[in-house]
């Protein structure tokens, strides 16, 4: 898996500044549950929480320790619908982990499916292969 650093700094340039800061802390994929479910809302990072905390169940005790740290028992913070942005950070993610990875793991791993990594690839400028010959079995 690819660090935040390898991305390119456009890419992390197209993220809010909060977002940005909830990449930094807590990754990619825990940051994205977190806007899918509380983007365009007001959230409130407890400073003291235990396992049954809504937190956890999405993101997990790890990440919301992380996240506790740095904003807890802040202000209720609004969270971005950086939902454009962090998808691109993901397809970046994805086309670079595509030259050491299966389309099938990374749609196991990103929660995709297989079909949509190709297409990612492909939009990439790489080359998605399906492993699968064309109809006539040759290249037209």
């Amino acid at each position: 898996m690819i660090e935040l650093a390898e991305l390119p700094e456009t890419a992390l340039e197209l993220l809010p500044r909060r977002l940005r800061d909830f990449v930094r802390l807590i990754g990619l994929p825990a940051t994205l549950a977190i806007v899918e479910r509380y983007g365009g809302t007001r959230l409130y990072v407890p400073a003291t929480w235990g396992p049954e905390h809504p937190l956890v169940a999405l993101i997990g005790e790890a990440n919301l320790a992380r996240l506790s740290a740095e904003f807890g028992g802040d202000e209720h913070a609004d969270v971005p619908r950086g939902i454009r942005a962090l998808r691109h950070l993901r397809d970046e993610r994805i086309r670079a982990e595509y030259q050491t990875t299966s389309a099938a793991a990374l749609a196991r791993r990103y929660g995709l499916a297989e079909r949509h990594i190709w297409r990612i690839v492909a939009q990439g400028g790489g080359a998605a292969d399906s492993g699968q010959e064309g109809l006539f079995g040759g290249d037209f």
